[in-house]
């Protein structure tokens, strides 16, 4: 299953935060066949949801689950830029 870092679910929670959006915003990853995007969008029915702080800020559908299931996201900071990416968590 996908794991989401403490750094990335804070840079979500300051995504939504800048974004001005209803507190009911979440930002989703949509699968695109370039591969995969971030929006922002509602919790919907079936959605797996992570939370950082009390609040949900990530939804995946079953999809995304599905093709991210051994991913982690994280931040990559490039001096003072900051971008979140999807790192291979190796099997232990």
């Amino acid at each position: 299953m996908l794991t989401v870092s403490y750094t990335a679910g804070e840079h979500l929670d300051l995504m939504l935060a800048e974004a001005n959006v209803p507190d009911d915003a979440v930002v989703r990853v949509v699968v695109e066949r370039r591969g995969v995007d971030l929006g922002i969008d509602i919790v919907r029915p079936g959605d797996t949801t992570f939370d950082h702080g009390g609040k949900v800020v990530l939804a995946i559908d079953e999809q995304a689950s599905e093709l991210l299931a051994d991913m982690q996201l994280d931040v990559k900071v490039m001096g003072e830029e900051s971008q979140l990416v999807l790192i291979e968590q190796l099997e232990e």
